[in-house]
């Protein structure tokens, strides 16, 4: 009986953890612990170099940029590229920047994307093809790379007349390069594997250890809020990569920060779930002031010694624009926000001036991130 009344405060302490880490999860998206961590040790390599785009129907680098460019030439010639400067003084090629990602296991002979992106004053390398370009990291040439360059936009100019859509300066080469030289993972975890979460978040590493341990019976632990540490067991020391690719595909809840995300450039605004709103009243307006010029010709009468003469008049019109108000309860919804908004007309940029001032008076509970 004693030790029951011992083991009694003990169970009750992890009913309350279970019911943290599993109890407010439920009607939440779940997702694949490969989608929320990496394993440390297991890393991509970004790869770059210099290379050329020849091919393109005038839209490459100006000869004014190219000219005397030995610098230019040199550095090219440091990748492998014996080009001279004055063979760069054509509209019909353009100096542009390879890059790519090695990922880890790619060995000899597979194929990975590149990017390409004009250093010059080339206007579109929609349709140029890229020489062979050496990629390296450090000193040593990992991949090679070379093929027809696609930007998914376009520029055209006549005279003055100018149309574009996208990037057109900015392409990609599928499978564009040849892994040459492969880079070596070191896979021997020894008796435990560490996960790197992408998004660090304390609850989150507690759910992942949790759900673990209850599959494979114990071993896991979270270090901090980006790292949980898995011991292997013995069934599986022999064989690493049936163990990894268990906890893999284990299901967890992963949770997140209230947030609000605002791209200014843009005017896009993004609500996070967990936002909460506090009872406000909200009152959108401003003042729109317009000036108007106009020019006017002052005429002299006839058979007198005036002069015509040209003068500005200019009109000043005030009007207060009519302000929409509204009210939120503190048990608003987000949705319950934004079709508050809609109905006073407001816009991207009112919302974003509007959640701002929400922020400050304290009636947004969340983080207001602005890109």
């Amino acid at each position: 009986m004693n030790r029951a009344r011992k083991l009694a405060p003990i169970l009750l302490v992890l009913c309350l953890l279970s019911s943290l880490v599993l109890g407010q999860t439920e009607g939440q998206p779940e997702a694949r612990i490969k989608e929320l961590a990496g394993i440390v040790g297991v890393r991509s390599n970004v790869l770059t170099g210099l290379g050329v785009v020849v091919g393109l129907n005038g839209t490459g680098d100006s000869s004014r940029y190219v000219a005397g460019s030995a610098i230019m030439a040199a550095t090219l010639q440091k990748y492998g590229l014996e080009i001279s400067s004055r063979d760069l003084a054509s509209r019909n090629i353009a100096v542009v920047t390879v890059t790519a990602v090695l990922p880890p296991f790619a060995r000899e002979g597979d194929m990975i994307d590149v990017q390409v992106a004009s250093i010059g004053d080339a206007k579109n390398l929609q349709g140029g093809y890229l020489m062979l370009t050496p990629l390296l990291a450090g000193d040593t040439i990992y991949a090679l790379a070379q093929g027809s360059v696609s930007t998914g936009g376009y520029s055209v100019s006549s005279g003055s007349s100018l149309s574009s859509r996208n990037q057109s300066v900015v392409g990609r080469v599928p499978n564009g390069a040849i892994v040459e030289q492969s880079v070596d993972v070191n896979y021997d975890f020894g008796d435990t594997i560490t996960l790197s979460l992408f998004n660090k978040d304390f609850t989150t590493a507690s759910r992942i250890a949790y759900v673990i341990n209850e599959s494979v019976g114990g071993g896991a632990v979270p270090k901090d809020a980006g790292t949980v540490e898995v011991r292997i067991p013995e069934a599986y020391r022999d064989d690493p990569v049936a163990f990894v690719s268990l906890i893999e595909n284990l299901r967890v809840v992963p949770d997140s920060v209230a947030k609000v995300v605002i791209n200014e450039r843009t005017g896009t605004v993004v609500f996070g779930e967990d936002v909460k709103i506090s009872s406000v009243a909200v009152a959108s307006g401003g003042l729109k002031v317009e000036v108007r010029a106009q020019t006017n010709v002052s005429q002299p009468l006839p058979l007198s010694d005036g002069q015509t003469v040209a003068y500005q008049n200019s009109d000043i019109f005030a009007e207060e624009e009519t302000a929409g108000t509204f009210v939120l309860e503190s048990t608003t919804s987000v949705g319950d926000l934004v079709e508050a908004l809609n109905a006073i007309g407001a816009t991207p940029r009112d919302i974003i001036s509007i959640l701002q001032a929400m922020k400050e008076a304290g009636a947004l509970h969340g983080v207001l991130e602005i890109m």
